[in-house]
């Protein structure tokens, strides 16, 4: 859920259409509905925030890559959600890596990658 909402988000503000198909992994394993609630119990709770936080969400701007639009709102979650709960601070933190991770193993076109990460390339 956490990822279509993002990704939500980040699409309408770029403007962006997404076409979905059927899920890759499917999940047909009978599972205990009981054991399930007790492992996604504080999750719950955590919808009376998440979902307004995602209804009222804005970016700026300056977001103008998917890469630039994800930073900006993981600062949101860390300043509104952090303190809702201590899990949203490192989730936001996580996002932060996931964008420098990608951007260090994608680099820009004509760019070259030293050992240090990419470079711009000289003209």
């Amino acid at each position: 859920m956490w990822a279509g909402w993002c990704t939500k988000v980040i699409t309408d503000h770029l403007s962006l259409g997404i076409k979905t198909g059927m899920p890759y992994i499917w999940h047909s394993k009978a599972s205990n509905p009981f054991v399930n609630l007790k492992k996604e119990y504080n999750g719950i709770f955590s919808l009376e925030e998440l979902i307004p936080f995602f209804q009222s969400v804005t970016l700026s701007k300056e977001g103008t890559t998917v890469q630039k639009c994800y930073l900006e709102l993981a600062k949101q979650v860390k300043v509104k959600l952090g303190k809702v709960d201590g899990y949203f601070n490192k989730l936001a933190d996580a996002m932060v890596t996931w964008i420098e991770a990608w951007d260090e193993l994608n680099p820009p076109k004509g760019a070259i990658t030293t050992t240090n990460g990419p470079a711009l390339k000289s003209k």
